[in-house]
């Protein structure tokens, strides 16, 4: 082969190494040069901005809250978007923001570029529909999704005390084989997605959806088991979801919530291997004893609870991390 034609496929090997991010960057760099408005100080300042991962949907993409933020993308926006799209090859922008501080913590994702955020995910053969700039969905939470569709709750009513757009409630439909779920949730755009979606998987006859506060619509006395996903706390509906456990026999609490693990991790012990901070055990425990006295105020008699398990979903950052208490409540038959 002559030395120049192995030159040339060396040269378009590398190219072809060049992740996405690096190309988006480089893409960008060149049209600042070419428009010949920003100095080369600038010019570095500004490809800091330019993501370097997002999240993907389809022909949408999702950016960092801190991408593209400085006021001088404002000069050739149309420009640097069609450019993000044409490397990327998709056909919207959306960026995130921080998570609305409202009672159901609403989507507060900003669209960009395209005409509406309503995307496509597909989650172990589960179709999920949503509008990003309304309503919440987290990639992070499929451990968990996982693990639910690997129970067997074909004998088993399910209350979702925070459905959301169904991330939960639909795989205890569909993998869990759950008998009848109560989903509640208070966010209108999560509930007509969840409407949607349980229609789309054909699971919509063995679901019941209450629209506003659980604390107000919940069932009460129909659940063997109970679902509750708010973060970081859901503990302003632990009498709910007392409440709604059936009164003879009990069931099981799927309780999440975001810990603060500031102290070093424990040793690894046989009997708590679960348990690798000290607030993780801490929390458990409080959690447990929490229930109990609940349950035997709210059922006028003593029950028993019981730690199953703890599951580490994500970690949110530094000392931060997003578990999920499993527990078992019994009445206790004197």
């Amino acid at each position: 082969m002559p030395p120049t034609e192995t030159k040339n496929r060396s040269i378009l090997k590398s190219a072809k190494k060049i992740n996405p991010a690096d190309q988006l960057k480089q893409s960008i760099r060149n049209f600042l040069i070419e428009v010949g408005q920003v100095s080369d100080e600038d010019i570095e300042k500004l490809i800091q901005e330019v993501p370097h991962k997002w999240e993907r949907h389809g022909d949408l993409i999702v950016i960092p809250q801190r991408s593209l933020k400085d006021e001088s993308w404002k000069l050739f926006e149309k420009e640097v978007y069609e450019r993000i799209c044409q490397t990327l090859k998709i056909n919207r922008i959306a960026r995130k923001n921080p998570v609305n501080p409202n009672s159901y913590r609403s989507s507060n994702v900003e669209l960009l570029w395209g005409d509406n955020g309503i995307v496509q995910h597909t989650d172990n053969k589960i179709k999920y529909q949503w509008d990003v700039t309304k309503c919440m969905f987290s990639i992070g939470n499929i451990t968990e999704k996982l693990r639910i569709a690997s129970f067997d709750c074909s004998n088993e009513v399910v209350v979702d005390l925070f459905a959301g757009i169904g991330y939960f409630v639909l795989p205890y439909l569909i993998h869990a084989k759950a008998k009848h779920v109560h989903a509640c949730e208070m966010n209108p755009a999560s509930v007509e997605a969840l409407k949607g979606n349980l229609k789309s998987n054909n699971v919509e006859d063995r679901c019941t959806v209450y629209f506003g506060d659980n604390r107000t619509t919940a069932p009460t006395n129909v659940a063997d088991r109970v679902n509750l996903g708010l973060i970081p706390s859901s503990e302003l509906s632990w009498e709910t979801a007392c409440r709604a456990l059936k009164d003879e026999t009990g069931g099981v609490l799927h309780i999440h919530a975001n810990i603060d693990s500031k102290t070093p991790k424990t040793e690894k012990s046989i009997n708590k291997p679960q348990f690798k901070y000290p607030e993780w055990e801490l929390w458990t425990n409080y959690a447990v004893s929490s229930f109990e006295q609940m349950l035997s105020r709210l059922k006028s008699r003593k029950w028993k609870v019981t730690f199953l398990h703890l599951e580490h979903v994500k970690s949110y950052g530094p000392h931060v991390d997003h578990v999920v208490l499993d527990i078992e409540c019994r009445p206790i038959v004197m």
